[in-house]
Formats: structure tokens, sequence, C-alpha cells
């Protein structure tokens, strides 16, 4: 499948490396040409685009023929005629169970309401913040939660539990998209 990946950081470099692993044709675009994801593009000699969220994408930065667009750690809200393009759809993966806690600081928001449960979600790209709806999977919907440990800072629960579950969800809808 031709994909479009737009991500950051270290869930970014381990979702191009299973996108890569499942034979897929990668493009990325990327916030930051320091961050994992960008290092190990590069390494791969992968076609990147370097560019930060608060410039817009245009025409050339998006592929031709596009199957599937997926954003794991990113914050760009990508633009209907980038969400429409793909034959199987625009994806991504967001660090609370939507709807609820949306927007950067998802994680911060669930541990200071005190939740027991903050989880992950794989949803389809709109234009509205973390807005689009569920992603189906084999198993029903790809939403899990995860417990919350007390005292736990967002980092850490991002590094023990939101951004593994964020590759496993990424995964299954890759798996259920490549099916479709």
């Amino acid at each position: 499948m031709k994909t479009l990946l737009i991500a950051n950081k270290h869930l970014g470099a381990l979702v191009l490396e299973m996108l890569l692993r499942r034979g897929h044709d990668v493009t990325l675009i990327t916030a930051d040409a320091e961050n994992a994801s960008a290092i190990w593009a590069e390494r791969l000699s992968l076609k990147t685009t370097v560019k930060p969220d608060r410039v817009p994408l245009v025409g050339e930065d998006i592929p031709a023929g596009l199957d599937l667009v997926i954003s794991a750690h990113s914050h760009r809200i990508l633009p209907t005629w980038v969400t429409r393009r793909p034959k199987r759809g625009a994806i991504g993966y967001h660090p609370s169970l939507l709807p609820a806690f949306k927007g950067r600081a998802a994680i911060a928001d669930a541990l200071a309401a005190g939740v027991p449960f903050a989880g992950g979600t794989v949803y389809h790209l709109t234009n509205e913040l973390d807005g689009g709806a569920t992603v189906m999977g084999r198993s029903g919907p790809l939403q899990k939660p995860v417990q919350v440990i007390w005292g736990e800072a967002p980092t850490q629960i991002w590094r023990r539990a939101l951004m593994p579950l964020g590759l496993e969800l990424l995964t299954e809808a890759v798996e259920t998209l490549e099916g479709a």
C-alpha cells in the first residue's frame, strides 16, 4: 500500500518500522528533522518532508495515488483535501478515550481529572481536532483503556502504556484496512 505517514518522535518511528515490515511504500511528513521519526527515515533513505505543524501542507507534499494516511504523534490538523485523497482512508492515534480529552494536553487533562483509566483511540481524521469517528478493527472499535497508576506523570503513562497501545491499535487498523 502507498502510505503517507505524518509522524513525530518515537511512536512515529515505531509506526514507520511497522509499515515498512508490512511492505508499505511510505512517505513521511514530520515537524522536526531532529526527532526519531525523521532520523529513522533518513537512515532508510525514505522520502521525507520536514514541515513545522504551523506551516500548511501544499499539493506537492502529498504523493499521488495514496491508499492510506496515518497520523502518529502529530499535532497537525489535516485539511479535507488531504483526508479525502487516500483510497482506504486517513486515520490517527490519540492518547485518550475519545471523545473525552481532546487536544495536545489530553494525558495531563485526564490525570488532572482524576480518571482511573486513560486510554487510546484510533479515529478517522477530519479537519476537526480529534473529532472523527472511531475506526473499527477486527474485534470492534479501536479504543482501549489503560489503568492509571496513582502519582504517574503524563510522560510516564505515555511511555509505559499509551505509546505501546498506539502502536498496537494502529497495527490492527492497518491490518484491517489492508484486507478492505
